[in-house]
């Protein structure tokens, strides 16, 4: 991954509609259906013809499960519903990242651990 992705740091209003955050549970079961919404930290992103998050992207490791491209009118979220690891991954933990892109201050990133249940 980029070099220049960047995170939240001091907690500024600057970083929090930069910095993708994560919604969902935090232990799914195996097979388990399960909802992700990643949106910004807190303050939203403007959205406008100069100014606007190209794309979010989500992934579970080095993987990338969804990958949405935006334009300056839509609203800088998504939610998409993912099915934890099969049977015999019970007790590891997995990581989600997500990422946004802005077209005037780069990449951004969070990530979350999920524990598989027992």
């Amino acid at each position: 991954m980029n070099k220049h992705v960047q995170t939240l740091k001091e907690g500024t209003d600057f970083e929090k509609k930069h910095v993708p955050m994560i919604e969902c549970k935090d232990e799914v079961a195996v097979n388990e259906l399960y909802e992700v919404k990643v949106h910004s930290a807190g303050v939203d992103h403007p959205m406008d013809d100069g100014h606007f998050i190209q794309y979010i992207e989500l992934r579970i490791g080095d993987l990338t499960v969804y990958r949405g491209s935006m334009t300056q009118y839509v609203k800088p979220e998504l939610t998409v519903t993912l099915k934890a690891p099969s049977e015999g991954h019970e007790g590891l933990t997995m990581t989600l990242k997500a990422f946004m892109f802005c077209n005037l201050h780069g990449l951004w990133t969070y990530e979350k651990e999920i524990a598989i249940k027992k």
